[in-house]
């Protein structure tokens, strides 16, 4: 049969017939307990007859979902994974796949058992251990779920909470207790979290699967969040889609940004220069005054920063680029403000049709803002493209709109009228603005290379051995996502009461 009336899988991934005839047994434990339907995917595009042999295997088994060849590579299988309603991936430890299988275990984006097996599924909590008391609870639910049993047992109490015990004797441990407590037919289940390499018992963990005797291992990682899923996604359409740059131009135009972002007089001057012409556009309703505003104004190289520190994980550059964003806003906000001081001395103050039209911002003005930081970010990528004219977009969106505030604060204009919000209207398009673009940019950076590979030693850690900024990178983009759609919400409200 080729599929199922149940749409949630539990994955076999099959690399040899031993592999096969070792997961059967449980690949089907784990789909009668969890209620999803089972399937497989074949390792290697080559690998038809394997294949075949699969699906007659299954067959014999009853109902199960597609039986599916994929490529041998990590992001192939996770992506495979995520488009297919899989729900717990099964991996039976080969030693010659060590690797392999280890780098689908950490990235994977479902839930996954990585099992070294030397018999059947137990049917008894008498045949189930925990490692010692603090993962008993954690254990429990897993053998609960995949199981419809408990654990009962533990290979020790508490013997991996004395921080000053050396790893190797901690594995030479775990490995006499193994052969010391457990008989043939028994499991211990060793749970993590989403990043199993970053846990203190991963390597204990990895020397049992590898060497254990007796007992059956499984190691379980805790589904991921919808955030490590989405960025899973997005390395494989940019590896596929979007083809990464090559490593010396990611590295050429990382500085150039990291030292573009530095707040400096120069920036000032043109961020101020660039605020008075477009000022001087707005009193003249002259549209091409404004555009040569934005040609000259340099917003595009800090806003591009602060987008590569969330897609790098680099908070100082953050903050610096926030630093960099502040003082060009407020250099164009007081140049405009004292330019329209200038102007009341020598003509009466007008608020023009240039200028009411950045005074009522509405939900489709965010599209600006984003679709022009991602192609500012992507111009920027490709040495044949004019990142002048991406530079253009980006100031499209914020230099007017900051003239503007400046302008009709000069001209002391507060109240609304059915033309917008004076000052207000503006500063609120600009804020929009800068989030948006700040997180098209990060996108497309991310897509095209710019990131860190927090899979490979020793890169992007922390003292604790956890990938440093990663965390810090996804709260952020989360919490800049939901400003942004809060604020859309309530100009929709707007909108509305106003129609």
């Amino acid at each position: 049969m080729a599929g199922s009336v149940r749409d949630m899988y539990v994955t076999l991934l099959v690399g040899s017939q031993q592999q096969l005839a070792d997961g059967l047994p449980w690949l089907t434990r784990f789909a009668d307990s969890t209620g999803y339907a089972p399937n497989a995917f074949v390792l290697g595009l080559d690998h038809r007859a394997l294949a075949k042999r699969v699906e007659l295997v299954l067959d014999e088994c009853g109902p199960h979902g597609p039986i599916e060849l994929v490529e041998a590579e990590v992001k192939s299988v996770v992506a495979k994974l995520l488009a297919n309603k899989s729900r717990l991936l099964l991996m039976i430890d080969d030693v010659d796949d060590d690797r392999f299988q280890a780098s689908v275990f950490e990235h994977c984006g479902v839930k996954t058992v990585w099992l070294g097996v030397k018999s059947p599924p137990p049917h008894s909590e008498k045949h189930i251990f925990s490692l010692d008391d603090a993962f008993g609870d954690t254990t429990n639910l897993i053998s609960q779920r995949l199981l419809k049993t408990t654990t009962s047992l533990q290979l020790d109490h508490v013997w991996l909470t004395d921080a000053d015990v050396d790893p190797d004797a901690l594995v030479e441990k775990a490995l006499e207790l193994e052969r010391q407590r457990c008989d043939e037919g028994d499991l211990i289940w060793i749970p993590f979290g989403p990043s199993p390499s970053t846990e203190l018992h991963y390597p204990l963990a990895r020397a049992l699967l590898s060497a254990t005797t007796k007992a059956s291992i499984g190691l379980v990682s805790s589904q991921e969040g919808w955030d490590r899923s989405l960025l899973s996604q997005i390395r494989y359409w940019s590896s596929h889609v979007a083809e990464p740059m090559d490593r010396d131009l990611r590295l050429e135009l990382a500085t150039t940004l990291q030292e573009g972002s530095q707040p400096n007089l120069e920036f000032l001057g043109l961020i101020s220069a660039a605020a008075m012409l477009a000022a001087f556009g707005l009193l003249q309703n002259s549209a091409a005054v404004i555009i040569g505003a934005m040609l000259i104004a340099p917003l595009m190289t800090p806003i591009m920063g602060a987008g590569l520190s969330l897609a790098h994980g680099n908070r100082p550059l953050f903050q610096t680029s926030l630093l960099t964003i502040g003082m060009g806003f407020v250099g164009a906000f007081v140049s405009s403000f004292l330019f329209g001081l200038l102007v009341r001395l020598v003509q009466q103050p007008v608020v023009t049709p240039e200028m009411w039209s950045r005074c009522n911002p509405s939900p489709l003005d965010f599209c600006v803002g984003l679709v022009g930081g991602m192609a500012a970010s992507y111009a920027r990528t490709r040495r044949h493209l004019s990142s002048a004219l991406a530079g253009a977009a980006i100031a499209a969106a914020l230099v007017p709109p900051i003239a503007t505030a400046g302008l009709q604060t000069a001209f002391g204009a507060w109240h609304s009228t059915p033309q917008g919000w004076p000052v207000f209207g503006p500063l609120l398009l600009v804020s929009v603005n800068v989030l948006t673009i700040m997180i098209g940019t990060s996108f497309v950076l991310y897509a095209r290379g710019l990131r860190i590979d927090t899979s490979l030693p020793g890169k992007s850690t922390n003292g604790s051995g956890k990938p440093a900024g990663n965390k810090w990178a996804t709260r952020t983009m989360v919490s800049l996502i939901t400003l942004v759609l809060l604020v859309l919400v309530w100009m929709m409200h707007l909108e509305r009461l106003f129609l």
